[in-house]
């Protein structure tokens, strides 16, 4: 199992979906509501299948936290996905893995869930997407046993960009967040821009079965 209860806050509840690489069924497009239907009419069967696997686990979760209802879930600003009001939730789908998680808006404010192949980043990418004191991390955690750190980095600062948007309905650059990735399966992401409702956002990591996840919250009290 990729995901577990221990990347997320424990009012949270998770779905997720492992599907053959490079296949893309789209039983779970065709059962979505129309509405949602409509946010990828067009595009092409690769993109409809993720798009529907993900929405499908996001409306498995929304059950297990008892606020699905079978109300569609759209598309606001950026593509972020249109949580019912009363919940706080992320999704991600990569090449054979869509996930999603939600939570109780009272309890968590925002979340944010990232998964990528456990794979280095292409060549030249990482000064991109990076600050200096980040790539020093680099070495450290490729000496624990990190082999796609590179990877790692780019995940969370992801998970940090899909919690920080619904707060402040802001860009976030990947130079605007400082992330300190610890041995133990947790980072911190220092905000670095003002204003900004939180100073940092704290999150988990894991690398499991062939993918990278990061996952971040934060707390509404």
């Amino acid at each position: 199992m990729v995901l577990d209860a221990s990347l997320f806050p424990p009012s949270a509840r998770f779905s997720s979906l492992v599907v053959q690489k490079g296949a893309y069924d789209l039983k779970h497009f065709e059962r979505l509501h129309p509405l949602e239907r409509t946010l990828v009419a067009h595009a092409v069967d690769a993109r409809k299948s993720e798009f529907g696997d993900a929405r499908w686990c996001a409306h498995q979760a929304l059950e297990q936290l008892h606020r699905d209802g079978g109300a569609p879930i759209l598309r606001g600003e950026r593509g972020m996905p249109v949580w019912p009001a009363s919940v706080s939730g992320s999704l991600t789908h990569t090449d054979g893995f869509r996930a999603a998680v939600v939570a109780p808006r009272l309890i968590v404010r925002s979340m944010g869930l990232d998964a990528e192949p456990a794979e280095a980043l292409p060549e030249g990418i990482i000064d991109s997407i990076s600050r200096e004191g980040e790539r020093r991390q680099l070495a450290r955690l490729k000496a624990s046993g990190v082999h796609c750190a590179d990877r790692l980095l780019f995940c969370a600062k992801e998970a940090t960009y899909k919690a920080w948007f619904p707060m402040t309905h802001r860009w976030l650059g990947f130079d605007q967040a400082e992330i300190d990735i610890n041995d133990d399966g947790t980072f911190t992401s220092y905000l670095l821009v003002r204003p900004t409702p939180v100073p940092f956002i704290e999150g988990k990591w894991v690398i499991r079965d062939g993918y990278v996840v990061a996952a971040t919250a934060v707390s509404s009290t």
